[in-house]
């Protein structure tokens, strides 16, 4: 394996996790049966952004045939809707977010077969909701068997690899490891609609910095090595090609249309996502400060009335972060 691959192995396999992690990972494994192929934590808990104890635990969960998958949830009880209409949305998307408790513990799971998690995470990604989470760090804490872990590993190190390619145009003129993932988390949750206030994208790379800087390194000095940047001085770079107002405009469809095909996921989430409604409720609390009561009506049909109050907090959430 070369320096890129040796790092990401170091990150994903041997990093130090909270026995918690470990513990929930496994028993989403166990819920899903021999469908469950890899299970990836990443977000908030896995980077150590401080959270509340109603944050959830991200994981991908990578499976190799969907029926199979919520049929064995649905025989665990970790789900209670259709396996059937779960696995035909799963594959329009991808991925379903599906909700597992363990306990007190609840995973946000974001479901995605195999296949489609290698595109994902590659040049031929359809969005950028995959590689957008996991240039950041992860770690795999399950895999069904070599073969799985290997397929996770190679995911991981090219969504790292093809960083590069989609942030080239926000780049600073010069810049070092710190510098260049600063400027990629920033941009990739810029363009997204997000519950957080501003200035979260900064306390998230606060979380990881470290990891991240050591990470992407050996990743800058192989872009180095191609000819795909060029060496100023020793850890600092620049592009070796400025980005051209073809790229500029193609990236920024690209972004645009990754945040329509997030946004159209949302639906997908009312039927898949246990308690969706109470989770957004208590996000929302959570970055807010503030408590949030429903009306009956909001409750009852909050598709159809809770649109006023969800672009309010939208349109007020950067302002309330500067306070």
């Amino acid at each position: 394996m070369g320096a890129v691959d040796d790092r990401v192995r170091a990150d994903a396999l041997e990093a130090v996790l909270a026995p918690e992690a470990r513990e929930l990972a496994g028993a989403v494994a166990g819920a899903g049966g021999d469908a469950v192929r890899a299970v990836i934590f990443f977000g908030s808990r896995r980077t150590g952004t401080p959270t509340d104890a109603h944050s959830g635990f991200d994981f991908f969960v990578v499976v190799s045939e969907y029926q199979a998958f919520y049929e064995a949830l649905a025989r665990s009880g970790a789900y209670r809707g259709s396996p059937r209409l779960a696995a035909a949305i799963n594959g329009v998307l991808a991925p379903n977010q599906v909700r597992i408790s363990a306990g007190a513990r609840t995973a946000k799971c974001a479901v995605i077969a195999e296949a489609a998690f290698r595109r994902e995470t590659g040049p031929g990604r359809r969005d950028h909701f995959c590689a957008g989470r996991l240039f950041q760090p992860a770690s795999i804490v399950h895999a069904a068997d070599e073969s799985a872990q290997r397929s996770a590993l190679e995911a991981l190190a090219e969504a790292r690899r093809i960083t590069l390619s989609w942030v080239r145009p926000w780049l600073p003129g010069c810049f070092d490891a710190d510098l260049f993932c600063r400027t990629a988390l920033r941009v990739s949750m810029g363009f997204e609609i997000r519950p957080e206030p501003a200035g979260r994208a900064e306390r998230l790379w606060e979380a990881q910095r470290a990891q991240q800087v050591a990470a992407f390194e050996p990743v800058l000095a192989e872009w180095a090595s191609e000819n795909r940047l060029q060496a100023m001085a020793p850890g600092c770079y620049e592009l070796a090609a400025p980005a051209g107002l073809g790229e500029r405009l193609r990236l920024s469809a690209f972004f645009q249309r990754s945040r329509l095909r997030a946004t159209l996921r949302w639906a997908k989430y009312v039927v898949t996502f246990d308690g969706w409604l109470d989770y957004i409720v208590r996000k929302a609390e959570r970055h807010t400060g503030q408590p949030i009561e429903l009306s009956p009506r909001e409750r009852r049909w909050p598709l159809v009335f809770l649109w006023p109050r969800v672009l309010r907090y939208l349109a007020d959430k950067d302002s309330r972060g500067r306070r």
